[in-house]
Order: C-alpha cells, then structure tokens, then sequence
C-alpha cells in the first residue's frame, strides 16, 4: 500500500527523565510509526545517544544554534519555541501523515496497531487532519488490571461527577485537568500551513478542516498528565509559568504558597490540592461509569521498551548487547 495511505510518523519536543523517553519512544515505535523526530529541548538529554543509533529514530539537540536557524530566540517562552519547532519537523516529512505529541501523551488502539492504519487508509483525499480526543489517566483507590482514564465530560454531566469540586475544572477543559481537545494527525506535505499544540492552521490562521474521531472508533490519546504526586510537583512552577492550570488552580496554588505555611503545611496543602484534582474516589468514579465518561483499559507503557531492550534493539548505557 503507498505510503500516503496508511503510513505514519510522530513528532514531538521532548524534556522529560531517561527512562520515560524512551518508554514514550518505544512505545510509538510498537504501535508502528514509520519515523519518529524528537526534539530535545535540553541539548544534552541523556536519551539522545541511546535512540539515536536507531535508523527509524532522528534526535535533533535543540542548541541555541538550532533555535537560531529556525527563527527564534532560544529564551522564548517554551509554547512560542514547540510551535515553531514543530512546524519545521513537519516539514521534514513529505508524505503520509504525521502526528504531533507531548512525551505523556500515548495514542491507544483498543483493537491494536491496525486501527490506526485503518482509521488513516479510510480518510478520503480531502480531509487533512484526522483529530483524536484525550483519555486523562485517574488514579483509583481500586485495585484492578485496568488503568483508568476520565474522558470529556458535557457540563451537566461534569457537575454531577464532581460535585463541589467543579470549579477546579475550568468551564473550557470538559471536566479535565489537562487539554479535552487532544491531539491531530495532520497530512505531510501541505503548503503554508503551521502546527499548534492540538492541531494546523493554514497559513491565513484558520484551522484546518478536520474529522474528529471519538469514543467509537476505538482510538484514544491516554494523557499521562500527573499519574503520581512527585511528578506533578515537580513539574508544578514550569505549568504556572506556561499557563498549563486554569486559573482557579493556579489562583489556588499561588494562595498556598503564600500562606506563610512551614514546608510540611504547605506540602500537605499541594497535596490536597493534588488529591481533589488527580484521584478519583469511589463515589465519583460510580458516577463517572454511570455517565459513560471513563475508559478502563490493560495498558501497560513499559512493555514495550523493555521487549526492545530484551532484543537489544536499543541499549542502555552501561548493558551489553545480547
């Protein structure tokens, strides 16, 4: 089959620790993407010389030299550089479709691999951009297989799976922490046009068409946004600084840390504060099944990497080759 129909390359701007890089790439290299370009917005990643003897795999250290050749200050806000950095990886691709992710963002196929293939080989000529929705990872007190995922809530619905809480989700994020929108296939080799974060616009700024794919088609982006505390405090003043909370978190945020509070006060509050974004408890996961808002599904994002380091198609530093 050409290339044009059913082939596939990822791209992304990736700043994240050794391990879940290369957890992100093997991942996308199982699921069956002809390429992938990563971007690395610390020039000196640890990952950039496990993956790039990779033939299918190209590591681009973003130096200030390479921010310079593409047209932008190397100290721009972090949302100006990823644009414009994407936009020049897509143009690096001339044919097929290229999809644009974050590094906690994992596209999930409930009937595998093929549905993406199919989902792309059934596009007519005419559609341009091919958009699918967000999976927001909930960590659960049940013990279960199966991870789940909370899904875009209409606003009636989400008022009723969160109760009080509502406002801590935003009016625009569909009962999410992170995006509802999700992320875009985006066909290679149109002219002008430029990427933002969740999909193209042409090169009079509009958006280009799209076909949505939604819960049917089997096909999620599982965003991976703060499946554990550390992580998401760790990450926490980076988010303030690029508008990642809504307001009301980030109002919240900002009232903590000015408390006053001693370390273990304020650590406990951010906690909190965690708690009631991030977990679900019982009776609000009840609720969000009884809607139709959740998706539960075996995902396992380790497996992948460590079938490639088993058959030493990648290697880490410091093991040998089988």
């Amino acid at each position: 089959m050409a290339e044009g129909s059913n082939a596939w390359h990822l791209i992304a701007v990736v700043n994240e620790p050794l391990e879940e890089t290369l957890r992100f790439a093997s991942w996308y290299l199982d699921l069956g993407a002809r390429s992938l370009i990563l971007l690395f917005d610390n020039p000196d990643d640890p990952a950039i010389p496990v993956l790039s003897p990779h033939p299918a795999i190209t590591c681009i250290p973003c130096t200030t030299g390479f921010w310079r050749s593409i047209g932008i200050a190397a100290r721009a806000r972090f949302p100006k550089r990823q644009i414009r950095a994407l936009t020049w990886a897509y143009r690096q691709i001339a044919s097929g479709w290229v999809l644009s992710v974050d590094a906690d963002e994992f596209l999930f196929a409930n009937g595998g691999a093929g549905d993406i293939r199919a989902a792309l080989a059934g596009q007519g000529s005419e559609t341009q951009a091919l958009r699918i929705e967000t999976a927001e990872v909930v960590p659960t007190l049940e013990r279960s297989e199966k991870t789940v995922f909370r899904t875009p809530m209409p606003r009636a619905v989400r008022r009723d799976v969160y109760g009080e809480d509502v406002p801590l989700f935003g009016p625009r994020r569909m009962g999410l922490v992170g995006h509802p929108q999700g992320k875009s296939f985006i066909r290679a080799g149109l002219q002008g046009i430029y990427l933002r974060q969740h999909w193209a616009h042409d090169a009079e700024g509009q958006r280009l068409p799209e076909v949505v794919l939604g819960a049917a088609s089997g096909l999620y982006l599982l965003h991976y946004l703060a499946p554990e505390y550390e992580g998401w405090r760790r990450k926490m003043a980076w988010r303030l600084a690029s508008s990642g909370f809504t307001k009301y978190v980030g109002d919240c945020i900002r009232e903590i840390e000015a408390a006053g509070h001693a370390e273990a006060a304020r650590e406990a509050a951010l906690l909190a504060l965690y708690n009631r974004l991030h977990r679900v408890r019982p009776e609000v996961l009840a609720r969000m099944r009884a809607h139709g808002v959740c998706l539960e599904a075996e995902v396992d994002t380790a497996a992948p990497l460590a079938r490639m380091l088993d058959l030493s198609v990648l290697t880490l530093p410091g093991r040998s080759a089988a």
